[in-house]
């Protein structure tokens, strides 16, 4: 089943394929340019069930991006109506940065719904970055849930989560964070990914 993530340049969605991936497969980048400038298919298995993770170039890298913003914005609406002429999507995941304005957050929405019409697959949403929000992650959400609705964005699911790797040297904290991060976002996938593609 395929699961799309798209949002900003910089969220992090390369960081989280690598979250749900378990190893370092998909290529990061350590400031806001994207270092995804097409899209890339990764394949995982989540409790014995198989699905495609689809990385795409982020929108909105303004001037110094390697993808313009109406050609990112373009590339992803094409790359979708092919994806739904051939296996359909099963789950659209809205990768945020948790930093940033509920506000900032309707224009690439706006675009997003507009590129897949009237689709009814799902769109869930995923704010990264959030390992020092205090006292937990999902804090995130509640925060935010009511603004977001204000402005037009309403989201059957959600996940608040970081994707700084939690090696040896990182503090315990971080390292239950990252495998909080893990179980939500696997949660999420289960829980809302359609079993049928939706097709227009």
């Amino acid at each position: 089943r395929n699961v799309v993530l798209w949002g900003d340049s910089g969220v992090g969605k390369s960081s989280l394929i690598n979250l749900i991936m378990g190893r370092d497969v998909a290529e990061t980048s350590p400031d806001a340019l994207s270092c995804t400038v097409t899209h890339a298919a990764y394949d995982v298995t989540i409790s014995g069930q198989c699905f495609r993770l689809w990385d795409t170039a982020g929108l909105n890298e303004g001037s110094e991006g390697r993808v313009p913003a109406a050609a990112a914005t373009r590339r992803l609406a094409l790359f979708l109506s092919g994806l739904n002429r051939a296996d359909g999507v099963h789950l659209l995941m809205y990768c945020v940065r948790g930093t940033r304005a509920a506000k900032a957050l309707r224009t690439n929405y706006q675009t997003f719904s507009s590129a897949i019409g009237d689709s009814k697959v799902p769109i869930v949403i995923v704010a990264t970055c959030l390992e020092d929000w205090r006292p937990v992650m999902t804090e995130w959400w509640n925060q935010n849930k009511d603004q977001l609705a204000k402005y037009g964005m309403h989201f059957p699911g959600y996940a608040c989560v970081t994707t700084l790797p939690g090696g040896r040297a990182e503090s315990q904290d971080l390292r239950q964070r990252r495998a909080q991060s893990y179980e939500d976002v696997c949660k999420l996938i289960l829980d809302h990914c359609s079993q049928a593609p939706h097709k227009n």
